[in-house]
C-alpha cells in the first residue's frame, strides 16, 4: 500500500447519532458505496513504480481528494482548507481528525502526475464499466454533441507582439458561434441513453464539432443522435453500413430544402438528442464549467476526464439509493 492510513478513530470521531446519520446519508457516503475502489487503486499505484519517490499519501485518497475538487468546484488552496474543516470529507477519504491531509501543492503534483501517465481516461472507462455491470450506464444508444468553454487566460489582443502574448494558452483558439467571438476550448461529449457520460474529448474552440465524432463515438454503438452540425451524407452510408442507427438531424443544403418528411424526423430525433444538453447545462452550472481551469490542453484533458467520472458518480448515486 503506498502512503499510510490512520483506521483507528479517536473519540473526536464519535458524533451524536443524529449528526452520524445525516453523514451515512450524505451523497459522499453513498458514492462511496457504489464504487469497487481496489482495482481504481491498483492502477493508480502505477503511477509510482518501483523505484521512485513515495507519496506522503495513498494513491485513491489522493484520487478521491480529485473528484471532491469536481464536485465541490474547489481550488487546490480551498481543497487543503475544506478537508481540514469538512468532517463528512474526511470520512470520504477514510481519514481521521488527527491525520494530516494534503497540502495545495501535494494536490497539485498528484494531478500533475496522473496527466504525465494519462491514467484519467482509463479510469474513466473502468469506472463506466462498474456502472453498467451494475445496470446504470446503458451501452448502445449514443448521444453526441459539443460545447464551448473559456481559455483560463485572457484573448490575445490583436497586432500583439509574441512578446506580449507570452502568458497566453497557445492551445487555445478563436471560433465565431452565432455571430459572437469566443476564445478558449470546445468540450466534445458523448453520453447514453442515461445522460452518462462514457467518453469526451477537448480541442481548441476551432475545432469543427463532426471532426472528433468518430473519435467519441464507442465502438458498442447501435443508434447515435447528434444535431445538424454533424450530418454529412458519407457519414451516414458508413454508419448504415455498419447497422448502427442514424439519428443525426438532417440539414438542408442550397437548392435542397428539408422535406415535410425530414422536418417531422428531425423533431423526433431532436426530442432525443437534447437529453445532451443537460449534461452541459449541469456542468457549466453545478460544477463551474463555463471556462477551463487549467493552461494547455493536455492537462485540461485530464480534468475534463476526472470531471466525467465525478458527474457519472453523483448522477448515479442521485438517481438509485445506495444501501448497505
Amino acid at each position: 500500500m503506498l502512503g499510510k492510513r490512520t483506521r483507528h478513530f479517536t473519540f473526536g470521531d464519535i458524533k451524536h447519532p443524529s449528526r452520524t446519520k445525516a453523514i451515512d446519508n450524505h451523497i459522499l457516503m453513498k458514492i462511496d458505496k457504489l464504487v469497487n475502489w481496489h482495482p481504481i487503486e491498483k492502477i493508480l499505484e502505477t503511477l509510482y513504480p518501483s523505484g521512485t519517490g513515495r507519496p506522503s499519501f495513498p494513491v485513491l485518497t489522493m484520487f478521491k481528494i480529485m473528484l471532491l475538487q469536481q464536485w465541490y468546484n474547489l481550488s487546490d488552496p480551498e481543497m487543503e482548507f475544506a478537508l481540514a474543516d469538512r468532517i463528512v470529507f474526511q470520512r470520504f477519504l477514510g481519514v481521521s481528525v488527527t491525520d494530516p491531509v494534503p497540502d495545495e501543492t501535494t494536490i497539485c503534483r498528484f494531478r500533475n502526475r496522473m496527466k504525465e501517465k494519462n491514467l484519467s481516461e482509463k479510469l474513466l472507462e473502468l469506472i463506466n464499466d462498474q456502472l453498467e455491470a451494475k445496470g446504470y450506464m446503458v451501452k448502445g444508444v449514443t448521444l453526441i454533441d459539443a460545447s464551448l468553454v473559456k481559455s483560463k487566460t485572457r484573448p490575445p489582443r490583436k497586432n500583439a507582439h509574441s512578446e506580449n502574448n507570452k502568458t497566453q494558452d497557445k492551445d487555445a483558439s478563436w471560433t465565431v458561434r452565432n455571430g459572437n467571438p469566443h476564445f478558449g476550448y470546445k468540450m466534445h461529449i458523448a453520453v447514453d441513453n442515461n445522460g452518462l457520460i462514457r467518453k469526451n474529448r477537448i480541442t481548441p474552440a476551432h475545432v469543427h464539432d463532426s471532426c472528433v465524432f468518430d473519435e467519441i463515438l464507442p465502438s458498442d454503438t447501435t443508434a447515435v443522435f447528434a444535431d445538424k452540425g454533424y450530418a454529412n451524407r458519407s457519414r451516414k452510408k458508413v454508419l448504415r453500413n455498419l447497422g448502427i442507427y442514424v439519428g443525426i438531424l438532417d440539414k438542408a443544403y442550397r437548392n435542397t430544402p428539408l422535406s415535410s418528411k425530414q422536418v417531422k424526423q428531425n423533431k423526433r430525433k431532436s426530442r432525443i438528442r437534447k437529453a445532451v444538453e443537460r449534461v452541459f447545462a449541469h456542468l457549466k452550472k453545478w460544477y463551474g464549467y463555463i471556462g477551463v481551469r487549467y493552461v494547455g490542453i493536455r492537462t485540461n484533458q485530464n480534468h475534463l476526464h476526472l470531471l466525467g467520472i465525478a458527474y457519472n458518480l453523483k448522477r448515479v448515486a442521485r438517481m438509485v439509493p445506495i444501501t448497505g
